[in-house]
């Protein structure tokens, strides 16, 4: 085979192929071939990606049929000319038969290649946030930087962020990602302190990186150190036009303990919020989730499932790994009755049982009880008095009545629904922590309860 065939076969498929493949076909370059194969050269990875994906099988054939034979196709990515090339970025072909032989994938230690934009589920609640990673990942630290994912517990932002990480490292192998928790981000400094060459290392691992993901910014509430080597760090990666993404549990303006200067350069770029999963996102989650574990369920089991658990994806997938266990376990299929009695911790009981009760009585009891005014409640204050008095009232809200976040953040003033989110998991981590918190919400029950 010469060049002169593969201009034949270039010709006849960019002449029958649709418009849609033809693009991934613009930028091939002829390198060199012999009787049995070719080489063909891409500018990129990504390119490269998209043409075996899309149009390899249709080039394998238009080759094979114009010369009479099988011909192998090696595709390689075009070395840059100011450097040596890379061997990740070199991919040989074996023909036909046996299809494309990779050389070993490199590997990201930082992130877990099974979160990915594929089986990231997208709906209605989630669908801004997805847009904005996929633009991201297209084209880091130029379009969008940096970004905020704020969303509650269990809605996918580790997900979100790490699928960030993994598209951008496998279409640019030569980009630094690091992504990392605040947590051991912390961690990672406090280990270092007193420590002048452990100190430096890290600065170098984390200023030097091309894309930083860091999950869980709240954690860093009222850690001044932390706070200090992310500032500067932060600043230096922008400055020098490097992604920065980061996530957390609640919107900008509930954080505390953080000083104004990080929270002005959060707000710098993209704020996105995930919001909780409606019933058919929920649905085909779980149809995914049970796919993936050959998990299956009859439809008005799975049905009841996603009727019921509503609050968080962690919560659902949890659910219906309780339940493809004990299906294993017992060997026989999971009834209705079933799943009722095993999932029932993963769905929120009422505290009082009717629904006579309103959002204003709980409200009123609850300002009683605190001495402070019902308006001051659904008011914007931050007294400390008050902010848990509103706190308490959004989670009797949640409890009692089984409103939703979004029903709950309209009542108390339009309220972001992660606002919500974060004050009833804040009331809930004080009811085993606080005793005093705990004999509030109890009487504050009773008293709504005696009089309903």
């Amino acid at each position: 085979m010469d060049k002169e065939s593969w201009i034949e076969t270039y010709d006849n498929l960019m002449q029958s192929l649709p418009k849609g493949k033809r693009y991934w076909l613009e930028d091939i370059s002829f390198v060199d071939s012999d009787d049995d194969s070719v080489t063909l050269s891409f500018p990129s990875k990504f390119r490269l990606d998209n043409f075996k994906t899309k149009c390899l099988s249709e080039v394998e054939n238009t080759l094979s049929e114009l010369n009479g034979k099988e011909i192998k196709i090696n595709l390689v990515v075009e070395a840059k000319k100011d450097s040596n090339k890379d061997e990740s970025d070199i991919l040989e072909g074996i023909g036909r038969k046996g299809g494309l032989k990779e050389k070993k994938k490199a590997v990201n230690d930082t992130l877990n290649p099974n979160y990915t934009f594929d089986n990231y589920v997208v709906g209605d609640n989630n669908h801004f946030a997805y847009n904005a990673a996929k633009v991201i990942s297209s084209n880091p630290g130029t379009s969008i930087n940096p970004c905020f994912i704020y969303g509650g517990v269990g809605l996918g932002k580790t997900h979100l962020i790490q699928a960030i990480g993994n598209y951008i490292f496998d279409h640019n192998p030569r980009m630094k990602v690091i992504y990392v928790t605040a947590e051991s981000f912390t961690n990672e400094l406090i280990l270092s302190i007193g420590n002048g060459t452990a100190q430096t290392k890290l600065k170098s691992k984390y200023r030097t990186a091309d894309v930083l993901l860091i999950d869980d910014i709240h954690f860093l509430q009222g850690k001044i150190s932390t706070q200090e080597e992310l500032f500067h760090t932060f600043n230096e990666l922008t400055e020098k036009n490097k992604q920065v993404v980061f996530t957390c549990d609640r919107p900008l303006t509930e954080l505390e303990g953080i000083p104004e200067r990080l929270i002005t350069r959060f707000r710098k770029g993209l704020t996105v919020d995930l919001q909780p999963p409606t019933y058919e996102t929920r649905m085909a989650i779980a149809k995914k989730k049970c796919d993936a574990m050959n998990f299956e369920i009859k439809y008005d089991v799975l049905e009841y499932i996603c009727q019921n658990i509503k609050t968080n994806i962690r919560d659902l997938e949890g659910a219906l790994v309780t339940l493809s266990s004990l299906s294993k376990l017992l060997g026989k299929e999971i009834t209705k009755e079933v799943a009722k009695e095993q999932i029932k911790n993963y769905i929120p009981q009422p505290l009082i049982k009717g629904n006579d009760a309103s959002i204003d009585d709980i409200i009123n009891e609850t300002a009683n009880y605190f001495n402070v005014n019902a308006s001051d409640i659904k008011g914007k204050s931050r007294n400390k008095n008050i902010s848990m008095a509103r706190h308490i009232s959004i989670y009797l809200s949640s409890n009692i009545l089984r409103y939703s976040l979004t029903e709950i953040g309209t009542y108390f003033g339009n309220m972001d629904h992660t606002t919500v989110s974060y004050a009833i998991n804040k009331v809930k981590g004080l009811l085993n922590a606080d005793e005093s918190i705990k004999e509030a919400v109890d009487i504050i029950s009773s008293n709504i309860s005696n009089s309903h």
